[in-house]
């Protein structure tokens, strides 16, 4: 995750590395495992962070990082050069690697024959996403040399629902849970060039592909005095967008997203949104609490929501905001804006200065009483996280 200090809003980039074990050829030795009978393999591992440890970037939760790997809910496809279709690929096995906790793969299979006539090529991995193309109710055949890269990010099939409880008058925000099927969408995308297959050799690559989060993370924390009896009642988004795309916009090679763990350059900042707009109308989306402790003589409760994109700045007046109630308090809500403060706690939320609510980001804001006023305010941070990843 990535986080902006600077603004009293931070925000945090979320990503998770899926490696691909597969190579060029100077980088290939014989496997003792890889099928006899003189065929070419392609030996795929991938690995989710378990622990972070450099500046700017913040680690997802288990439920964030989550693969359904079990439930086959991935798909590995091949392109050419220019974005056009090659074939899919099929595993053979799976070996887990850290037992229970899901986040580590090994995978080998069979390079798929198309393949292995092509010396550069790009890999696209798609996983949690609610469809597919081959599914009854999609039912499209991806074509060699036809289908694109693009036509699979903007299909209509290539969507899912913001996740709420289904309730119209009183919406509220649901966790991911992966025993309920709610999964965080991801998408990546590597290019791999003068890669030789050789027969009866695993091919491995050393690059990874990036994979990016389709949802963004709004996380509120109130911090107050122990002994002051301050607590929300509610905290909603005001407008937000019932449906996101699991891929991003136009994002057809790793350069256009990926670079290396450079803050200011990481990822994607172009919105994919349905219909290139927002959902009009006000509506609203509760967030859960999640969190209540007490720590160093202050008192904390910490409130979340995972939402799709928004467009905020260019909205004029239909920009995406939080409405904050607290209990034993009779007045009207507390507004949370996107947009960036001052040391005071004030928010300029002049068009240009407002925040978009971007994928594969989280938006923290951190409430606190200051003189019996309510500031929104971002703490120096001790710590700086990042995705720092070990492969055995």
């Amino acid at each position: 995750m990535r986080k902006a200090i600077g603004y009293l809003i931070t925000r945090t980039w979320m990503f998770c590395l899926l490696w691909t074990l597969a190579s060029c050829s100077r980088e290939a030795a014989e496997d003792p495992d890889v099928p006899s009978g003189g065929e070419a393999t392609l030996n795929i591992g991938f690995k989710i962070p378990t622990r972070a440890a450099a500046e700017g970037y913040e680690d997802g939760k288990t439920d964030e990082n989550y693969i359904d790997i079990a439930g086959g809910n991935y798909r590995i496809y091949f392109f050419d050069k220019d974005n056009k279709f090659i074939a899919g690929f099929d595993p053979s096995g799976f070996i887990s690697a850290d037992g229970s906790d899901y986040r580590q793969y090994n995978v080998l299979g069979k390079a798929p024959d198309a393949l292995v006539e092509h010396s550069s090529f790009k890999m696209v991995v798609l996983a949690n996403w609610p469809k597919y193309p081959e599914d009854s109710d999609v039912n499209v055949t991806l074509k060699a040399g036809e289908t694109t890269i693009a036509d699979i990010c903007n299909a209509d099939w290539a969507l899912y629902d913001c996740l709420t409880d289904g309730n119209e008058t009183n919406t509220a925000s649901v966790a991911l849970d992966p025993d309920a099927g709610r999964l965080m969408p991801f998408y990546g995308v590597h290019e791999y060039n003068d890669v030789t297959f050789k027969p009866g050799v695993a091919t491995i690559l050393s690059e990874p592909v990036t994979l990016l989060r389709a949802m963004t993370k709004v996380e509120v924390i109130l911090q107050t005095d122990d002994y002051f009896d301050l607590s929300f009642s509610s905290l909603k988004i005001n407008r937000y967008n019932a449906k996101g795309y699991c891929a991003p916009k136009d994002v057809f090679h790793q350069n256009e997203y990926d670079h290396n763990g450079s803050w200011q350059d990481d990822y994607t900042r172009t919105l994919h949104l349905v219909g290139d707009q927002n959902d009009s109308g006000v509506k609203e989306l509760s967030f859960r609490c999640v969190r209540r402790w007490d720590e160093g003589g202050k008192r904390y409760e910490k409130w979340t929501a995972y939402l799709p994109e928004y467009q905020n700045i260019g909205a004029g007046d239909a920009y995406s905001s939080i409405k904050a109630r607290f209990d034993n308090v009779q007045a009207e809500p507390y507004t949370i804006y996107f947009a960036n403060y001052d040391n005071s706690g004030q928010a300029d939320n002049s068009n240009g200065n407002r925040l978009n609510i971007e994928r594969n980001n989280i938006y923290r804001f951190t409430v606190t009483v200051r003189d019996r006023k309510l500031m929104v305010n971002v703490q120096e941070w001790k710590y700086a996280y990042d995705n720092n990843y070990t492969f055995d």
